[in-house]
Formats: C-alpha cells, sequence, structure tokens
C-alpha cells in the first residue's frame, strides 16, 4: 500500500484544508460540468433558483410534454450538488422532482433556472461556486 496523503478530491468533492483546522467542501468542478452537459454555460445568472411566482402543476394547460429523460438528468445531476455541498438549491430540486415521470415545459424551464442560480457567470469558476461549508475539526471529538 501507498499513503497518497490527505484527500484532495473525493467523489466530486473538492476538499480544501484551512490552516485552522477547518475542513471546506465544493463541487466547482463537477458543477461546471454539468451547466456545460447542460448547454447552460453561457446562460445569465438568476437571482434564486426558483421564481417567486412559479406555479408547478402536474399538467399544466396548453404545455406540451419535454423529454421525461432529459429533464430526469438534469434534476438529478442537481440532486447530488443539493445533497452534497448545495443545500440552498434543496427545496427547489424537491420541488422539480415531483415531475419527474412526466414533465412538461415549464417544469424545464424551472429547472434550467435552477442550473443558472449561481452557477454560471462566475469568472474564475469558482468565486461563485464555491459555496462550501466548514466544518470544524473540534466537532469530531
Amino acid at each position: 500500500m501507498t499513503d497518497l496523503g490527505k484527500a484532495k478530491q473525493f467523489l466530486g468533492l473538492e476538499i480544501a484544508r484551512q490552516d485552522s483546522g477547518a475542513i471546506t467542501l465544493g463541487q466547482a468542478k463537477y458543477i461546471q460540468t454539468i451547466v456545460k452537459r447542460f448547454g447552460m454555460e453561457d446562460a445569465n445568472p438568476a437571482p434564486t433558483p426558483l421564481h417567486d411566482k412559479a406555479t408547478l402543476e402536474t399538467e399544466p394547460q396548453g404545455e406540451r410534454e419535454v423529454d421525461a429523460g432529459h429533464y430526469q438528468s438534469i434534476v438529478g445531476s442537481l440532486s447530488y450538488a443539493a445533497t452534497a455541498t448545495r443545500p440552498d438549491i434543496a427545496f427547489a430540486v424537491s420541488a422539480l422532482s415531483r415531475y419527474s415521470s412526466r414533465p412538461f415545459t415549464s417544469h424545464l424551464t424551472a429547472a434550467k433556472r435552477v442550473l443558472r442560480y449561481r452557477f454560471v457567470g462566475s469568472i474564475d469558476g469558482v468565486s461563485v461556486l464555491k459555496q462550501a461549508f466548514a466544518v470544524g475539526t473540534d466537532t469530531f471529538t
């Protein structure tokens, strides 16, 4: 066996150790990958994950269904980010996941808004994306 030192990345999570002993987790690279995968890298950033006037309905009138696989892929990718390091999008992702079996255009638009929420528009790819939380080492004593 070889000692590779302290982990810097694990399951898409970037691990940074601070001088204070805190550990910072982030997913900047993963988030950049999903933003690019869904073609949202040039989109304008959104100030909130969901629009405050958004009403998501099971069968919206006058809308067409969208590809469920594509929609599920977006929501699943967002769910991984919400679970690991982005609790700020957890409510929106939970609301969107209710429509995974039969999504409509309004659901896809809402999912793309979550992708635009603080995921795009950063200059260096870290300043906006590094919404991380710190855990002090005294927490685990």
